[in-house]
């Protein structure tokens, strides 16, 4: 017997592919319900978790917590259990390993470090966030691959590394710079605001846009004119990601006067 109507929850949830994601989530909500055990999801990122928090909220009995192994992770798990579950008992399926080698003569990047994980046939789902720095990378994954990663983690970009489990204490967290930028744009369009926000002319940022460069709230939006809310997320891969700050009104020509955030 259903614990509850999937297909009803789903109703939402249009694109094929976040249906199937979505699906496996409340699968894994119909298991902790029956085991009476806590559930893990694989890591997801904050549009998927916006997107399968609401269909959660309407299931009877259960709840769920995010966890990412620091506050401002990106990419979180979600833990399920029925709703008398003590979350104090709980110990997150999550560890951290640090790579390190001699990048010193090597120019790698948060996608080195990504390719070389994802060439030892480990699937993105079960990597959370890496932090990269000179001598290296910290990346949080799941217990479950730990032990692969050791075996066959062997290079990045050509470079021999090393990779040890480290402590939560031992994160090198990064420094969180925002850049609060003044400006008038015409209207609340995609190319407006991220060329503001970016410090572009629109007509470039228009085209990075069409070329799928941008992403909307963790998902990858091609249409310049797409409207944008307080609420919502631009970010472009390497150049960080800006928001809407404030709305303060007309401008004397009738343009939108706009403090977005930067955050670098």
């Amino acid at each position: 017997m259903l614990l509850f109507n999937q297909e009803k929850l789903l109703k939402q949830v249009d694109d094929e592919n976040e249906r199937i994601m979505a699906a496996n989530i409340l699968d894994k909500a119909e298991q902790t319900l029956r085991s009476h055990e806590p559930v893990f999801s694989n890591f997801l990122n904050p549009y998927q978790r916006s997107l399968v928090e609401p269909v959660l909220d309407k299931i009877h009995d259960l709840k769920y917590r995010s966890y990412g192994a620091f506050k401002k992770a990106e990419r979180k798990i979600l833990a399920l259990a029925p709703d008398y579950y003590m979350w104090e008992l709980l110990t997150e399926p999550l560890v951290i390993l640090e790579i390190k080698g001699n990048f010193k003569f090597e120019n790698v990047n948060h996608r080195d470090f990504l390719g070389a994980i994802l060439g030892t046939g480990i699937k993105r789902e079960l990597i959370g966030d890496l932090l990269v720095a000179d001598d290296g990378c910290q990346v949080i994954v799941l217990a479950e691959i730990k032990e692969y990663l050791l075996l066959n983690l062997e290079r990045v970009h050509k470079v021999p590394v090393e990779i040890e489990e480290i402590s939560a204490e031992r994160l090198s967290l990064p420094t969180q710079r925002v850049k609060k930028i003044k400006s008038t744009v015409a209207s609340l369009r995609l190319d407006s605001v991220a060329s503001s926000g970016f410090a572009t002319s629109r007509t470039k940022m228009a085209r990075e846009i069409e070329a799928g460069k941008v992403k909307l709230n963790w998902q990858q939006e091609t249409d310049p004119a797409q409207k944008i809310d307080l609420t919502d997320v631009i970010s472009i891969r390497g150049r960080g990601r800006v928001e809407i700050d404030e709305i303060l009104g007309e401008s004397k020509k009738g343009r939108i006067k706009l403090v977005t955030k930067r955050y670098l």
